[in-house]
């Protein structure tokens, strides 16, 4: 991962000079993010990835690719969308909400191709540990995703106290009661059949709600090495933390992470022939930073960063901040 900017040093500073919401704050002790990326493919040799676009906000993240076949006949190739893994053993008691709760689609995924909507299938399984138990889960009525709790409320309550027993003892929750906890791991990706046409330029769009949580941050978690070192938190980031910290009577203020998995696009001919990051903070006071060098600010709110030739060589995490936990999605 790349270090941060130096306070003062132009994009850096200038990325995390912003600050001062005292909006009140309601407890809540939420801390998780789910990653997620772009789309995948078995690596092949005459599809490259000419350029891609992507803009990341606190509630969507939006991807345009422009691809282009190199080879003279047209290609057919399967591309998939895999879903963050969901783990019921680490998730189920978190204060972690689903985007898009009560459906598979949990992220509200959407994909189109030279502008035509494309309904891609959706594969869902689940596992324990390395064993599958997608059928078992299916077969007592359980959704397969961990975090769809009341779903799972509803489908617990129907069993009997001795399949709530058996369930209990097969490790696949955390007790044997209707309350208990999943205990499972669900994984599922969306896929479809893509035609690339012959030395031709496609361009494919999708778009989804990332999975993130908020927490309490406080400047001296702020100031650690890790933190620092995850989000290239500069010396100017770390003062306008303490600001926002300093406003509040408890001492914190709520940070925010969206993750993206850019190093997926290895798996394209070469390199990308240009990539464009696009981070939208949402709101003129609250504090953004993340891991790139050279960044600009585009806008209010918007700052752009731009390579040619580009290998992905590290995953991306934009850290939000901002004292205002209905911003953050705490409401």
């Amino acid at each position: 991962m790349r270090r941060g900017w130096a306070a003062g040093a132009g994009p850096g500073a200038l990325l995390l000079a912003l600050a001062l919401s005292a909006s009140p704050a309601r407890a809540n002790d939420s801390a998780a993010t789910l990653d997620a990326g772009g789309l995948v493919l078995v690596r092949d040799t005459e599809i490259e990835l000419a350029s891609e676009d992507l803009r990341i906000a606190i509630d969507r993240i939006d991807v345009d690719y422009a691809f282009r076949n190199r080879s003279q006949a047209p290609r057919t190739l399967r591309l998939a969308f895999p879903l963050p893994p969901i783990d019921g053993a680490e998730l189920s008691f978190s204060a972690l909400s689903l985007p898009v709760r009560g459906s598979a689609n949990f992220v509200g995924f959407t994909v189109k191709a030279d502008g035509k909507t494309i309904e891609p299938a959706l594969e869902e399984r689940a596992f324990h540990g390395t064993q599958e138990v997608t059928e078992r889960l299916k077969r007592h009525g359980l959704p397969l995703n961990p975090l769809r709790r009341e779903e799972l409320e509803t489908a617990l309550k129907r069993l009997s106290p001795a399949d709530l027993q058996a369930l209990h003892g097969a490790g696949l929750l955390s007790d044997a009661t209707p309350d208990a906890g999943a205990q499972w791991r669900s994984e599922a990706k969306f896929h479809w059949e893509q035609v690339f046409p012959a030395d031709a330029e496609l361009r494919i769009s999708h778009s989804y709600a990332p999975v993130a949580g908020n927490w309490f941050l406080s400047p001296r978690e702020a100031a650690t090495r890790e933190v620092r070192a995850r989000y290239c938190l500069d010396d100017a980031g770390l003062a306008g933390i303490r600001r926002l910290a300093a406003a509040r009577p408890e001492g914190y203020t709520r940070a925010f992470e969206v993750p993206y998995i850019v190093t997926t696009a290895r798996n394209w001919a070469g390199r990308i022939g240009r990539f464009t990051l696009t981070v939208d903070k949402g709101r003129a006071d609250a504090l953004v930073s993340f891991c790139r060098q050279g960044v600009r600010k585009t806008g209010p709110t918007t700052f752009a960063w731009e390579a040619r030739d580009y290998v992905p060589d590290s995953d991306l995490r934009v850290l939000l901040v901002s004292n205002d936990p209905a911003f953050l999605g705490d409401r």
